[in-house]
């Protein structure tokens, strides 16, 4: 069980402390209360498996905890007045969605009955309703004892599989993962954070996305009361999540699936040696021109410093995108919301064993998520997350811009600084400080952008019209009929693709080093450029 708790805890403790920060605003009242959360969560999996009781859906169950914590919370600074006898508001609304399943079971089973031809019926409900005996039934009927049985089992059967290879219809709700990102500004408290940490939200999303639904099917697809269903489209309709058209509702942002990458990913396979390969052997042809430039970590093997470089470069390369003005969104952040659903995943897919989270830039600072480093804490540290992380990169600034000198650090400092080491920005050699990463004056940048990107860019452009006029085409064929007017948007973010695909070609050739687990890799694509 303690291995079961430490995968929990390292999967859901950023976004609950995350979640935490958006209800009470302190950081130290934010680790208070994720700390109770998961004490009491802890403790509610002790019950479940002392009554022999497995937790099948985790993240359910600590989101439930959390929120029970958090009303406790502020009943007991009288902050939610609500009398100590009358009953949790999770509760009321648990007792009517349990009254209105057990109602749908005895439609459903009834409705099961109804459709067994005569002679079952008859014999399934004198027997498990009427509870007349075997011999009896067997006599009435005029069927023999062997025979009523046969039938009392082919019904059972029948009824059993039934049930058991139900999917999106009644009673059964098996729940797929929805993940939502933004392309734009964010905010602290962003409306995407909320439909991540609750499932029933990200179901109704997937359900309306092909075409509208109405509370009432939502309620039959997902198999879960309206109680429970109502709030929530109210919630995602008002946050402009959800858009309602004659009751039916749809869902307003593009959801990706792996199928629809891979066909982006087809489409670039099929420019791989007049795009792809040939930004790669320009790079590796121009290796002494690319080291002569003198920016620190130069000295890097070739098919290191590949991972960064085949960024920086795409990142100027001029793509014939024309991507619609990002919205003001009701919690005040201005982007797109993108959904990400992973449910259709193939093993065998190139993409398979290749993550992507992204590239980030925040004050000079570049990192990019791949491979097997796809998701580290670099980025929440480079940002400024918290303020440990915060400490840490203003520390890391610091001894940037003077040069590493060990003499620098303050006794304030000496902690973060061997955090840094620890966490692998820095390193000790011969008593002086060196940096795991890639650091560029601005002057060496503008000259690699000058001197080596410049002139490769200028070569590919006739390449990168035609890889453009193909991810228009499959831009148009990804997305539903009312998403139409997002075709821009889709058509922009595939051609900002260009550098992980070229990424994830260049590894699938070989060209690039393969780092052996994410330690080994997560700083081959980080730089600072110096401002």
């Amino acid at each position: 069980m303690r291995e079961r708790f430490a995968a929990w805890v390292e999967e859901y403790s950023l976004s609950l402390l995350r979640w935490a920060r958006g209800k009470t605003g302190d950081p130290t009242a934010a680790e208070d209360l994720a700390q109770e959360v998961w004490l009491q969560f802890f403790s509610a999996v002790r019950r479940e498996a002392e009554a022999a009781q497995a937790i099948a859906q985790p993240e359910h169950l600590l989101w439930k905890v959390a929120r029970h914590v958090w009303l406790k919370s502020l009943r007991q600074k009288e902050l939610l007045p609500l009398m100590a006898d009358a009953p949790a508001p999770e509760d009321f609304a648990a007792d009517i969605a349990q009254r209105q399943e057990d109602a749908r079971l005895r439609a459903w089973v009834h409705q099961k009955i109804v459709n067994l031809n005569r002679l079952q019926r008859e014999i399934f409900i004198l027997y498990y309703v009427e509870k007349v005996p075997q011999k009896e039934i067997a006599r009435r009927l005029g069927v023999k004892e062997s025979t009523l049985r046969w039938h009392l089992s082919d019904t059972r059967r029948k009824i059993k599989e039934e049930a058991d290879h139900m999917t999106d219809t009644e009673f059964v709700y098996r729940p797929r993962k929805l993940n939502l990102g933004i392309n734009g500004q964010a905010v602290a408290r962003l409306d995407t954070t909320r439909i991540n940490s609750n499932l029933l939200m990200q179901n109704i999303l997937l359900a309306c996305y092909e075409q509208g639904r109405t509370a009432a099917e939502l309620a039959e697809m997902l198999g879960v009361a309206r109680p429970y269903i109502e709030h929530d489209i109210t919630w995602l309709a008002e946050r402009e999540f959800l858009a309602e058209e004659k009751g039916r509702y749809f869902t307003t942002f593009m959801i990706s699936t792996c199928t629809q990458e891979h066909r982006i990913y087809c489409v670039y396979e099929n420019h791989k040696a007049a795009l792809s390969g040939a930004i790669c052997r320009y790079l590796l042809d121009h290796e002494a021109d690319i080291r002569r430039i003198g920016f620190t970590g130069c000295d890097k093997p070739m098919n290191k410093l590949l991972w960064t470089l085949i960024y920086f470069f795409t990142m100027v390369l001029d793509m014939p995108c024309n991507p619609p003005e990002k919205p003001y969104r009701p919690d005040g952040g201005r982007y797109w919301p993108l959904g990400f659903d992973r449910s259709d995943f193939d093993p065998d897919s190139p993409r398979a064993n290749f993550a992507y989270n992204g590239g980030m830039c925040s004050d000079g600072f570049n990192w990019f998520g791949l491979h097997n480093f796809g998701q580290s804490e670099i980025e929440d540290m480079l940002d400024g997350w918290t303020p440990e992380y915060l400490r840490l990169r203003t520390l890391l600034v610091k001894l940037i811009h003077g040069g590493f000198d060990p003499s620098l650090v303050t006794e304030e400092e000496k902690f973060p600084l061997a955090q840094l080491i620890e966490k692998g920005f820095l390193f000790m050699e011969d008593d002086r400080l060196v940096p795991n990463f890639l650091i560029f004056t601005r002057a060496q940048h503008e000259q690699l952008c000058r001197e080596i990107f410049a002139p490769l860019a200028e070569t590919l452009q006739p390449e990168v019209t035609a890889l453009a006029r193909d991810l228009h085409a499959l831009s148009l064929s990804n997305l539903p009929a009312h998403l139409k007017h997002l075709a821009p948007l889709a058509e922009a973010m595939a051609q900002h693709e260009v550098g992980y695909m070229t990424e994830l070609l260049a590894f699938r050739d070989g060209t690039l080093y393969q780092p052996a687990d994410k330690r080994d890799g997560e700083f081959l694509t980080m730089a600072y450029i110096c401002r």
